[in-house]
């Protein structure tokens, strides 16, 4: 039962990281903490959507905030998820580009 439950975790954070604004708070994040209307600067979008997003993310354990005076920052919880995602990047990428070149010789 407990193994079940480490993987209904992982999904969890996978679902985190299937969503394209999810991606794109997170790339904005790489760079270091910011508000909720730094986000929102940063991708162009609206602070309620974003507001949504990063509470979901948070819950989910993927971010972490901290208020100072009536802000609040967010940031990601463990650098290493930065690192996880560059990885798949590269695997997206370079499975790509193969299978590219493979239908290229096809036609």
């Amino acid at each position: 039962m407990e193994e079940r439950r480490s993987y209904e975790l992982q999904a969890e954070v996978y679902k985190v990281l299937s969503n394209p604004v999810r991606l794109m708070i997170m790339e904005c994040l790489r760079e270091g903490e910011k508000t909720v209307s730094d986000i929102a600067t940063c991708l162009k979008l609206g602070k309620s959507g974003i507001s949504q997003h990063l509470s979901y993310m948070k819950a989910v354990g993927v971010l972490c905030s901290r208020k100072e005076g009536k802000k609040v920052y967010y940031y990601v919880s463990d650098r290493r998820i930065f690192e996880a995602l560059d990885l798949f990047k590269k695997v997206l990428f370079e499975r790509f580009i193969k299978c590219s070149q493979i239908m290229d010789k096809k036609f």
